[in-house]
């Protein structure tokens, strides 16, 4: 009989010091015996780990083992998706640790983390998360500004890695001076300026928006497209002499730098309207901005998001991607850049890539608002040629 006693001691006693344990971190009885069955108790001991929202995922059977300690740090109305885990593995895959990814998932919005993908890596994080803060009241997923710049341009050139319609040419990525698209077709002059070029998918995508917006009494037309190397040093130099260094870079592609010279990318002019009118002020602006996306064209430098895309606000140059990525990118609310490095970024360490299911669950569906485009440019008219 004593053997008997000895030995429901000895299984009771440990069961009742660790669910004392669980239960002093915060868990209830009923989440209790959901910890057990999934075998998380010394996991969770052992790290101390407890939230509301990590209580709630395991009862709710929603918990992924591989992000398990980022659970602790976002609320239950916060909460945790496919969209976090990915971008969760991008920020480690730049650098950051476990402790400054939950820093940044307890104090600021998706949209306030993802410009970290396009920024240099801060080693002080919580200056990052101080500075949107303190413009908490003026941003939003379509307006993002910073006291200070995350952003060194041009510091660690990388060339471009992929050279289809998905490539993102930028401050950071950049194309060889003999980098020429192929094959390059001419614009016919029902939709372009004289002389322009395209690659002919982007061409073959330009007559398309063209002739949807004629269609409803908008008539709009390349000024310029394809630009090589050359001629975008020549421009960005021009811009040097007569502004210095940084207004050029603020206004001007470095050479290599232009996406004009992926020869997928236009700037566009009005037709028919006022001649003296800012393209930002043209019926053809309010159209296209707002029909861009269904013929495979993006609004690249959006107003409200220099402070990521590192150039002013330019309602004149679109970017063809095709209709599929153009779309998921403006329901994506981020800049080309943000997305490019979210979704589309060579991983450095596939280690911190998310699994399949997770990537296919995020590629068949899309998040957020679209993108939005409006406001002043006031230097349209006049820089139209220099991105």
């Amino acid at each position: 009989m004593a053997a008997v006693v000895a030995l429901i001691l000895v299984i009771t006693i440990p069961r009742y010091r660790t669910n004392k344990a669980l239960r002093d971190l915060g868990y209830d009885n009923a989440t209790i015996k959901n910890i057990r069955a999934q075998k998380l108790t010394d996991t969770l001991l052992d790290n101390q780990y407890y939230s509301a929202y990590l209580a709630q995922s395991i009862n709710d059977g929603t918990l992924n083992l591989d992000y398990l300690p980022y659970y602790t740090s976002v609320s239950t109305d916060r909460g945790l998706s496919n969209a976090d885990f990915l971008l969760i593995g991008r920020l480690l895959d730049k650098g950051y640790e476990q402790d400054q990814i939950q820093n940044l998932l307890s104090s600021l919005h998706y949209w306030e983390i993802t410009p970290l993908l396009v920024f240099d890596y801060q080693p002080i994080e919580q200056n990052y998360i101080d500075d949107c803060l303190a413009h908490e009241d003026v941003n939003s997923q379509s307006h993002f500004e910073l006291s200070n710049s995350y952003y060194t341009p041009y510091q660690d050139p990388i060339p471009v890695p992929v050279t289809d319609a998905t490539m993102l040419v930028n401050k950071t990525y950049y194309l060889s001076d003999t980098y020429t698209p192929d094959p390059l077709v001419d614009l016919s002059t029902w939709y372009a300026a004289t002389g322009r070029q395209l690659q002919q998918e982007a061409a073959d995508a330009l007559a398309a928006l063209c002739d949807a917006g004629r269609a409803v009494g908008v008539t709009f037309y390349a000024a310029s497209a394809y630009r090589d190397y050359q001629s975008q040093s020549t421009i960005y130099n021009s811009y040097i002499s007569s502004m210095g260094q940084e207004a050029a870079d603020a206004a001007s592609a470095r050479p290599g730098y232009s996406e004009h010279q992926t020869g997928l990318a236009v700037d566009l002019a009005a037709s028919n309207e006022d001649d003296h009118a800012e393209f930002k002020d043209t019926n053809a602006f309010i159209w296209v901005s707002s029909n861009c996306y269904t013929y495979g064209w993006i609004l690249r430098f959006p107003e409200g998001k220099e402070t990521i895309t590192g150039y002013e606000y330019e309602p004149w140059h679109y970017r063809y991607l095709g209709v599929d990525l153009a779309t998921k990118v403006a329901a994506s609310g981020m800049t080309y850049d943000e997305y490019w490095c979210l979704y589309l970024k060579p991983w450095d360490n596939e280690a911190n890539k998310p699994s399949d299911a997770i990537l296919n669950a995020l590629d068949s569906t899309s998040s957020s608002s679209s993108a939005e485009a409006s406001a002043d440019a006031s230097a349209a008219a006049s820089t139209a040629a220099a991105q």
